[in-house]
């Protein structure tokens, strides 16, 4: 069975502001955010909303996350090319090993892959950061805000590699 790992109250406050660069609602539909998109020798999307907004822009993400929920309501999957799916588990408000499992496996394997997410996939833009190879572009919305992009560099990884020691996830296997 796969272990969970819930968020302390500790680390909400923390986690609720960007990681990386916002682009705010009204940016992404500008050249810059297009730019930083089509530029990237790997994009990583995290959420159905930006996985679609990526795809409008005619790049497929290499990896998507998705969870067939925006702002926690039901909704189409978005209708964005990939080539292998794989399924997890992922209660909201956590972060299972099942879920990191997942993500590991679109990273090393065909591309483009979609992880589909059975709960939620919130948190899951902290793994995929960790996780992601260097120079890769993670995007993931910032609800009620924008979208964020983050480039996987040796700071980025650290930072999340130190939140996912904070909920006793030491070790990325």
């Amino acid at each position: 069975m796969s272990r969970v790992y819930k968020l302390p109250e500790a680390l909400r406050a923390k986690l609720s502001k960007p990681m990386g660069r916002l682009f705010l609602s009204s940016e992404v539909g500008e050249k810059e955010f297009a730019n930083a998109v089509m530029g990237a020798p790997m994009v990583v999307t995290v959420g159905d909303r930006v996985t679609e907004t990526v795809g409008r822009l005619g790049r497929v993400p290499d990896v998507q996350v998705v969870d067939g929920k925006e702002n926690r309501k039901e909704r189409l999957p978005p209708d964005v090319a990939y080539s292998r799916k794989i399924m997890v588990k992922n209660p909201p408000g956590t972060i299972t090993e099942e879920a990191i499992g997942g993500i590991r496996e679109a990273f090393r394997g065909r591309k483009p892959a979609r992880v589909a997410v059975d709960g939620e996939e919130d948190l899951l833009a902290i793994p995929v950061i960790a996780l992601a190879p260097i120079s890769a572009l993670v995007i993931y919305g910032q609800p009620g805000e924008g979208v964020v992009t983050v480039r996987a560099d040796a700071e980025s990884k650290s930072r999340n590699r130190a939140v996912l020691a904070e909920l006793g996830i030491s070790e990325l296997r």
